[in-house]
């Protein structure tokens, strides 16, 4: 079995890209996995207590805000290339959605809704990646309330009819 994780950016008139990404993990590589984050963690923030002001936020990171904000531009691109070093080494399949909501709003007259395009979208390509390496997998993501009430209800949907697309898939896996 794989752990698939995603998370999404919050799109803006002043960004308007959406994007969708995320990783899956072999699960007998999870507590393995955990470790080395957790060392990454508590060389960063000299504590491995997980909470809000030592979590990884790829935005706060790059842009030095929260708790990022009193951090070194040095500080934080040695953080960026730990955790880059950590995914490459470890060889974790990565996945990326990118929406020009603009652009995907203009070119169809009732155009779907971008978390549940992404949603769609990145869902097939862990399938695809699963279905390749012949394995089952379980997917998870953050808390997002405005979207998690019909991320729950799109989930189950895939799982029973598949997707929406015009070429939509099943998500058996």
């Amino acid at each position: 079995m794989h752990l698939a994780y995603f998370d999404e950016n919050k799109y803006t008139v002043d960004n308007p890209y959406f994007f969708i990404g995320g990783y899956l993990i072999p699960e007998e590589k999870v507590l393995d996995l955990e470790n080395t984050l957790t060392q990454i963690q508590s060389n960063f923030f000299c504590s491995t207590a997980l909470r809000t002001d030592t979590e990884f936020h790829g935005k706060e990171m790059f842009h030095g805000k929260g708790h990022f904000k009193k951090r070194k531009l040095t500080e934080r691109v040695h953080l960026f290339h730990d955790i880059a070093t950590f995914i490459n080494n470890n060889k974790l399949p990565v996945r990326l959605v990118c929406i020009n909501v603009n652009f995907h709003r203009a070119k169809y007259q009732y155009p779907q809704p971008e978390y549940r395009l992404g949603l769609t979208l990145i869902l097939e390509r862990f399938c695809d990646y699963l279905e390749k390496v012949d394995d089952i997998g379980a997917v998870f993501g953050d808390y997002e309330k405005d979207e998690i009430s019909r991320a729950i209800l799109d989930f189950a949907e895939f799982k029973m009819k598949g997707t929406p697309m015009y070429y939509g898939r099943s998500l058996g896996n």
